[in-house]
């Protein structure tokens, strides 16, 4: 073998080989288009084996509808011109593009014999650039709609790139005076040097944020905008992103508030002051009405009780009575003095809050009431009552003053039936006293709650009008509320709800 046939031999293999470890399909055809060479690349870009497609028309990975184009690229090949991409078909019945190059075969004396084609699945490149141009459009209608104002500054120089029209019709001024020019060289936009630090900053940190930049705007008006700042890295280039708002009505909205808050607590002050003041007023009325007044009234009492004792035989039965109703009286007013104080303290003694076992607080109360049920028959029933969160002492007032009612509304029923225990409901358990008495008209139930309001005649059932009120204070000082249920003759049913945490 002579060394130029060794040498053929050896650039031959070589050929091979690269034909074969070619990341690109590489296809020989001949001029009727019959596949002569499929290298490992092909099988893998079109799914068809070396052995399915050589022998084969190339036909076969042509879509139906691009048939007609075959003959375009044989006759390109015969004239030497080059295919662009194009679409295939693979084995799988996939579609793909392909940038193709085609190459003529010639033989010994030149003539074209064939075709070698070099292709390259580009789909996902396609794919990708599709999805660019679409991120592009999207991104320049947000650009040119967008409600706050956008700069885009080349991330080394900081020359302005682009400007949207909010930003421009916001300042007034028109877009050339923005393109082209360093940021930091816009008058307009306040301090320069500032504006020079900033973007040194940004260079490091890539986001800088501005509050209440004061800049002037066209005509001389002045604004307040925020600039956010970040810098990207786009296509290898580095590009900073100024997003701006104006804020000047927000900042002018924040100084008038702060301006509210400040008189505001001049005002909380001021009425605090006078609150004080009438706070001590009012404890040094509560001393004289409980030692000034309470004097006469027990002196009162206490003469007309001697008055009777003494001298009860020789008085007539007018007189008697007289001094009878002035004991009434003074005794009456007593209690109601003593309502009236333990309602004012009410709204002065702190809430000492801690868990409250009701059940305890409940059989505290009817202690109290004893005297109450003294030789009474009543039927009393005693539900679960679930802890809350309050103070124990005012709560126990309530329970208090709740069965007193009851006990005295029923004290023409035999039997009388109180019922005490506790509803599930959201967003905790509402407590009640329900009992079988004179009840009331629903009409008037506005007057319950209000201090000296009565809906009965003060000789059939004794009282101030001052509990229910002392109820309402308390359980409107634990944040609840208190209402109620009834009818003439059919009962009353009181219901509370203290606000804060429950147990169960």
């Amino acid at each position: 073998m002579s060394t130029r046939s060794g040498q053929i031999l050896i650039d031959s293999a070589r050929l091979t080989a690269i034909v074969e470890l070619s990341e690109d399909a590489i296809v020989s055809k001949d001029l009727e288009g019959i596949v002569t060479g499929w290298n490992a690349a092909a099988e893998r870009v079109f799914g068809y084996s070396a052995a399915e497609m050589v022998g084969a028309p190339i036909r076969r990975v042509i879509p139906e509808d691009r048939m007609d184009e075959e003959d375009d690229i044989l006759a390109a090949i015969r004239q030497g011109r080059r295919v662009p991409r194009t679409i295939r078909r693979r084995k799988d019945g996939r579609l793909i593009h392909v940038s193709v190059t085609v190459s003529p075969i010639r033989g010994p004396d030149g003539a074209v014999v064939g075709a070698a084609k070099i292709a390259r699945d580009i789909t996902e490149e396609i794919r990708i650039q599709k999805a660019l141009e679409v991120s592009e459009v999207r991104y320049r209608r947000l650009f040119e709609a967008a409600k706050d104002g956008i700069l885009i500054l080349d991330g080394e120089t900081g020359v302005v790139v682009d400007v949207n029209p909010f930003l421009v019709e916001l300042l007034g001024y028109p877009r050339e005076s923005f393109i082209g020019r360093p940021v930091f060289e816009l008058t307009f936009l306040g301090d320069l040097a500032a504006q020079k630090e900033k973007f040194a900053e940004l260079q490091d940190s890539e986001y800088v944020r501005q509050e209440a930049v004061p800049v002037i705007a066209s005509g001389g008006r002045a604004l307040d905008l925020e600039i956010v700042s970040s810098l990207y890295l786009v296509d290898g280039h580095r590009v900073v992103q100024c997003n701006i708002r104006d804020v000047t009505e927000r900042r002018k909205a924040e100084d008038d508030l702060r301006e509210l808050h400040s008189d505001l607590e001049r005002r909380v002050a001021a009425r605090t002051a006078e609150l004080e003041a009438a706070n001590r007023e009012l404890e040094a009325f509560s001393y004289s009405v409980s030692h000034d007044l309470r004097a006469p009234l027990r002196t009162m009492d206490a003469f007309s009780q001697a008055v009777l004792e003494d001298y009860e035989t020789i008085l007539p039965d007018e007189g008697r009575r007289y001094l009878r109703l002035i004991r009434g009286g003074a005794q009456k007013m007593g209690a109601l003095i003593d309502d009236l104080l333990a309602f004012s303290r009410l709204s002065r003694a702190p809430l000492n809050r801690q868990e409250v076992d009701m059940k305890r607080v409940v059989e505290a109360a009817l202690e109290d009431l004893e005297p109450a049920r003294a030789g009474r028959s009543i039927d009393l029933r005693i539900g679960a009552l679930p802890s809350c969160d309050g103070d124990a002492s005012l709560l126990r007032q309530v329970w208090v003053n709740l069965l007193s009612n009851a006990f005295k509304y029923t004290r023409h029923r035999n039997p009388a039936i109180v019922e005490v225990g506790c509803e599930k409901a959201n967003p905790g358990p509402v407590y009640f006293v329900r009992d079988n008495g004179t009840g009331f008209d629903m009409r008037y139930s506005g007057k319950l709650f209000v201090a000296f309001q009565r809906l009965h005649r003060a000789e059939d059932y004794e009282g101030t009008g001052v509990g229910l009120a002392t109820v309402q204070r308390v359980i409107s000082r634990h944040g609840g509320r208190v209402w109620a249920e009834a009818a003439p003759d059919r009962g009353a049913t009181f219901r509370f709800i203290v606000e804060g945490r429950t147990a169960a």
